[in-house]
C-alpha cells in the first residue's frame, strides 16, 4: 500500500522524533511524548504505528540498513579478515555511541523475530567471510557466527556499563576478541 504524501511524511517525522528520543532518553519515552516532538496527534501515531514494538522495529530498521549495506560491501573484499575485522570493529564502535541502537541490535535483531529475513542473511554472509578467512588462513577453525553474536552482545552490555569513554572501550574489546579469532596471535 502506498501512502500519501502527508502521510509518508508525518510516519518520517514520527521515525525520526522517535530515534532522537529514545537515543538521548532511551526506549521507555511515552508515545505521546514521540508524537508531540513529531507534531502529530496520538491518533496519527496509532495510525502509523499501531504499538510501541513496531515503532521501535521502524527506527531499527534505518539504521538496519546501513547494517546490511556494510555486510554486503565487505563480502566483496578480497582480505576476508581485514574485511571482518573492520566490520564487527565498526559494528561495535556505533553500539558504543547508540546505547538504543546497541539494545535493538540484540533484542530486535539478534534475538527477535521481526528481522528474521534479514539475520539469516547477515548469518550466511558473515559465515561466508569467515570461511573465506579460515581458508586465507586468518581465522582459527573453531570461529563461527555463534562467536560473532557473542562479541555483539558482549559489545552491547559493556556500552551500558562504559561511564567514560565508550568508543575506546568497544575497540578495546574488539581487539580481544579478535585476538582469540585469529588462528595464530597477531603481531
Amino acid at each position: 500500500m502506498t501512502l500519501r504524501a502527508d502521510a509518508r511524511d508525518n510516519r518520517e517525522r514520527i521515525i525520526d522524533a522517535a530515534a532522537e528520543l529514545y537515543a538521548t532518553d532511551g526506549l521507555a519515552i511515552p508515545m505521546s511524548e514521540i508524537a508531540r516532538r513529531a507534531g502529530v496527534g496520538a491518533a496519527t501515531l496509532s495510525r502509523r504505528f499501531p504499538s510501541k514494538d513496531a515503532l521501535v522495529d521502524a527506527v531499527f530498521e534505518r539504521q538496519l540498513g546501513g547494517w546490511m549495506n556494510a555486510i554486503h560491501q565487505a563480502e566483496q573484499a578480497d582480505d576476508a579478515w581485514l574485511a571482518l575485522t573492520t566490520l564487527l570493529e565498526n559494528a561495535c564502535v556505533q553500539q558504543a555511541h547508540d546505547q538504543v541502537c546497541a539494545e535493538l541490535v540484540v533484542h530486535a535483531f539478534l534475538r527477535g523475530s521481526s528481522f528474521e529475513a534479514q539475520r539469516a542473511t547477515a548469518r550466511a554472509i558473515l559465515e561466508r567471510i569467515i570461511s573465506r578467512a579460515q581458508q586465507q588462513g586468518a581465522v582459527a577453525a573453531d570461529i563461527g557466527w555463534d562467536d560473532v553474536v557473542l562479541l555483539i552482545e558482549a559489545n552491547a552490555g559493556a556500552a551500558s556499563l562504559a561511564t567514560t569513554d565508550a568508543e575506546a572501550a568497544a575497540r578495546r574489546l574488539v581487539r580481544h576478541f579478535l585476538r582469540s579469532f585469529a588462528a595464530t596471535e597477531p603481531a
